[in-house]
């Protein structure tokens, strides 16, 4: 048997597209809810689920670090 790939398995597809320039190019949406307060339930939920930690203590942390995260994704602009 003659395993060798013929001329028409070797051609690209037109058909097929790049969809990594697509997303990267697209606006994104604003959220209505601000990054604060998703942090604060975020870790408001984990720390009703983790024994060490509070919901209160879980939603400071939650705050915290959305407010670092904004501030480390604004210098990358």
């Amino acid at each position: 048997m003659n395993h060798q790939a013929t001329p028409d398995q070797t051609i690209d597809s037109p058909a097929t597209q790049d969809f990594s320039r697509t997303r990267s190019t697209q606006t994104k949406k604003k959220s209505r809810v601000s990054p604060a307060f998703a942090g604060a339930v975020m870790g408001a939920i984990a720390g009703r689920f983790l024994p060490k930690l509070s919901p209160f203590s879980g939603a400071v942390i939650g705050i915290m670090s959305a407010k670092m995260y904004q501030k480390h994704q604004s210098k990358h602009r």
